[in-house]
């Protein structure tokens, strides 16, 4: 993935996990929804100051739009993952593994 997919992936997870409706975040960030599509398609870079209002109507720092740690080492992963795991409190390690035990 190219920098800008990067970039684009990481907004549009964050809109959805949020249930934010790409043209609610276009109008709550101030930047067309044409535009908006672009960004989450990856097809462009927003501007610094769209990447500021983009970031403000997410409740996120511009720098971690740029944090992907997808392409880290899988042990890496495994570490990050099992971390997180030790904060579940029981409703979600019962929740997380029911979605694990369905994964191949």
């Amino acid at each position: 993935m190219t920098a800008k997919e990067l970039l684009g992936a990481k907004i549009r997870y964050l809109r959805k996990s949020r249930k934010i409706a790409q043209e609610k975040l276009s109008e709550m960030a101030e930047i067309s929804p044409r535009q908006m599509v672009r960004i989450e398609m990856g097809q462009s870079f927003p501007t610094i100051d769209n990447l500021e209002k983009i970031a403000s109507a997410l409740g996120v720092s511009i720098q971690s739009l740029f944090e992907n740690d997808y392409y880290d080492k899988t042990e890496i992963l495994k570490q990050k993952l099992h971390n997180r795991i030790d904060l579940l409190d029981d409703k979600n390690t019962r929740f997380l593994y029911i979605v694990a035990s369905h994964l191949d």
